[in-house]
């Protein structure tokens, strides 16, 4: 007697989607481990910079501005990457909740990006308001990269131009025909018996 199981084999496609997504979760990671490993050094310099620029440090703190990266700053990091490997693990189970989520939580992440993207680029004007006209706001932010690898910056502007990417791939590739085909609900399979002849 032979039990024979149909199943509806993962398309390439959900597959690089998924991987995209595990992608994305190690580009947010970068922030966190970056913070852990440099982050008092980099509130250092930062701090040093305003103190040779004859300003006081405590201006940072009085203005919630943190160079650290530690904290509560790691959350969203933390959060958003542990979620993108989530839905990559369902997405690979063939679990159909994985891609409705995915088709959800993807495009939340896709403006999470952009406000990223924008608030890195005015973050130098930011700092300028808090410190006042007589201040060098861009030689702090300088000072403050100094401490960081030059490699783990290169990786840091590589993953802000390719996570928004990374999400619009996920998005389309999940919305093709094939990956709603994988993921709609197929019937359970009933098995076909073959008896032999005696």
């Amino acid at each position: 007697m032979n039990n024979t199981t149909k199943t509806n084999p993962r398309p390439r496609l959900v597959t690089i989607a998924a991987a995209l997504q595990l992608a994305f979760a190690a580009g947010f990671l970068i922030a966190p481990f970056a913070g852990l490993a440099y982050g008092a050094d980099v509130q250092a310099a930062a701090e040093a910079e305003l103190i040779r620029q004859g300003m006081s440090p405590g201006i940072l703190a009085a203005n919630n501005v943190h160079f650290d990266e530690g904290g509560y700053a790691l959350v969203l990091p933390v959060t958003t990457a542990v979620t993108a490997a989530l839905l990559a693990l369902l997405n690979l189970g063939g679990r159909r909740a994985g891609r409705i989520l995915t088709l959800v939580i993807q495009p939340i992440f896709l403006l999470l990006d952009v406000f990223i993207f924008t608030s890195q680029a005015s973050k130098t004007q930011y700092l300028q308001n808090i410190l006042g006209p007589g201040a060098d706001a861009q030689a702090v932010l300088d000072a403050s990269e100094s401490v960081y690898p030059g490699w783990l910056l290169a990786a840091t502007d590589v993953r802000m131009l390719t996570t928004p990417l990374i999400s619009l791939a996920v998005i389309v590739l999940l919305l093709l025909p094939a990956a709603r085909a994988y993921f709609r609900k197929r019937p359970a399979s009933t098995p076909s018996i073959a008896m032999a002849n005696a």
